[in-house]
């Protein structure tokens, strides 16, 4: 299990915050720190889970996430300097029996957060 994946100069940190929800069934939380300060920049709401937290650039991180213990995936591009970004929010092609298409924001780091 990581605790912390850095941004590629060392700006911001993806911090992971991991709990045992049931046996065998973790939640790995993230928070985005900037490192200078160490200051939250963004978090996400209880009970989403990152598999996978990829820098783009310094200042670009794309989290791959779900809701536990739903069957739902948030996948996120955040701009953190511009403090903006994009989520594309879905239900898992196994769950989903009505073929809805995933639902797509784009806004400030705090109305994502809001839309989750």
């Amino acid at each position: 299990m990581f605790d912390e994946v850095p941004s590629p100069q060392n700006t911001y940190a993806v911090r992971f915050g991991a709990y045992e929800v049931r046996m065998s069934h973790w939640i790995t939380e993230p928070v985005i720190i900037r490192l200078s300060n160490n200051q939250m920049v963004f978090d996400m709401p209880s009970t989403w889970s990152c598999d996978e937290a990829k820098w783009i650039d310094d200042h670009t991180v794309e989290l791959k996430t779900r809701l536990y213990p739903g069957r739902e995936y948030c996948d996120l591009v955040l701009y953190l300097k511009a403090e903006t970004g994009k989520a594309i929010r879905g239900s898992y092609p196994f769950a989903n029996s009505m073929n809805k298409p995933p639902r797509e924001f784009e806004g400030s780091l705090q109305e994502i957060y809001r839309w989750l």
